[in-house]
C-alpha cells in the first residue's frame, strides 16, 4: 500500500512540476498552497522511497549522508575564549 501511495505521490507531483508549476502568473495558480520547492521535495521523497534516487542530478538538494565532517575539521578542538 505504501509502494502505491509513493507511485501516485511521484506521478501527482511529477505532472504538477511538468505541467501547472511553470505558469507565469501565480492568479492562475489551481494550488497555491502548494509551492515547487514543497512538490519536488515530495517528489524526490518519494522517487527516493521508490528506489530512484535523483537527488544526484540536483545540486542544491543536500545529501543524506553528507553529515559527517570533513577531514581538516576533525582535528580541530572546539576553543571557547570568553573574555
Amino acid at each position: 500500500m505504501k509502494r502505491k501511495l509513493a507511485w501516485l505521490g511521484a506521478i501527482l507531483t511529477g505532472l504538477y512540476l511538468l505541467t501547472i508549476g511553470p505558469l507565469p502568473f501565480p492568479a492562475m495558480d489551481p494550488l497555491p498552497f502548494i509551492d515547487e520547492a514543497v512538490a519536488l521535495a515530495i517528489f524526490l521523497k518519494c522517487t527516493s522511497y521508490l528506489g530512484y534516487d535523483l537527488r544526484k542530478w540536483l545540486p542544491f538538494v543536500g545529501k543524506k549522508g553528507n553529515s559527517s565532517p570533513s577531514p581538516q575539521a576533525a582535528g580541530k578542538k572546539d576553543i571557547t575564549i570568553d573574555v
